[in-house]
């Protein structure tokens, strides 16, 4: 019953983190509203999805070290998809996404167990290479959502540039213009007539000549923030394990898991 209990505990933080996921995942299907341009919302929306990601990675990597035998930690992987997908939204693309993560949680649990399996001693730093694959996975996950989010809004209203963007990009032109335009040589009523037809050339002509092109927008928008995050992801992999080492040696120091040591034959090969 006590191994049972910890059994339903360490499954019930994985779900935690897929519910956390799944919430992240929501946000991000409307972060081309802060993408486009750059603000420091799309910092900290970015900053909640790789919190995201490490807390799956964490919880995850505790399932794949500890839960025996393999049926048990899978299951619990399962739970996790099924809470990221009802937290995110039920749709065709949560539930594409949910069986993209379960399966690619199948993989780390194998990859992790094989790790495992071939090593001497236990080290958490020995599964960072079946990691990878997870991280990764989570991140095209995360940019599905925000292909999903976008796609939807152009289909509802069309696209158009947004204002923040044309002010964004006048705002640099009128920067521009002075540093490359001799002082004196424009008065203040002709430059702000160039910032003007600027603007409507950008709301008229520009938006007119996206438009035949505007279903690629949100898979091209997506495509960059994937390019963007993965070697993010790459640089900030060792802190899930970082998490993971110092939560195994309270686990084991406090009784909660204990180390088991094996004796296990190894065939080799000799001269005879």
């Amino acid at each position: 019953m006590e191994r049972t209990i910890k059994i339903v505990v360490f499954g019930a933080l994985l779900a935690g983190a897929g519910c956390f996921l799944g919430l992240v995942l929501r946000w991000v299907g409307e972060g081309y509203e802060v993408l486009i341009p750059p603000s420091w919302d799309a910092l900290y929306l970015g900053i909640w999805l790789l919190g995201a990601v490490v807390a799956v990675a964490v919880t995850g990597g505790l399932v794949a070290v500890l839960l025996r035998p393999f049926w048990v930690a899978a299951i619990a992987f399962a739970v996790s998809a099924l809470a990221m997908f009802l937290t995110w939204e039920i749709s065709a693309v949560s539930g594409i996404a949910a069986a993209v993560y379960f399966l690619v949680g199948l993989l780390y649990l194998a990859g992790v167990r094989g790790e495992i399996g071939n090593r001497i001693r236990f080290s958490v730093w020995h599964i960072r290479g079946s990691q990878m694959p997870l991280l990764v996975g989570l991140v095209a996950i995360a940019c599905a959502s925000l292909y999903s989010g976008y796609a939807a809004e152009i289909e509802r209203e069309g696209f158009s540039i947004p204002e923040d963007a044309i002010d964004w990009v006048v705002e640099i032109a009128d920067e521009q213009l002075d540093s490359l335009v001799p002082e004196g040589t424009l008065s203040p009523e002709e430059k702000q007539e160039v910032l003007d037809q600027l603007r409507a050339t950008l709301e008229g002509e520009v938006g007119s000549a996206i438009e035949p092109y505007e279903s690629y927008i949100p898979i091209g928008l997506a495509a960059i923030v994937f390019m963007i995050l993965t070697p993010v992801t790459f640089l900030i992999s060792w802190i899930p394990l970082l998490i993971l080492s110092p939560l195994i040696f309270i686990l084991t120091r406090s009784g909660v898991v204990r180390k088991v040591t094996e004796t296990v034959e190894v065939t080799r090969l000799s001269i005879e």
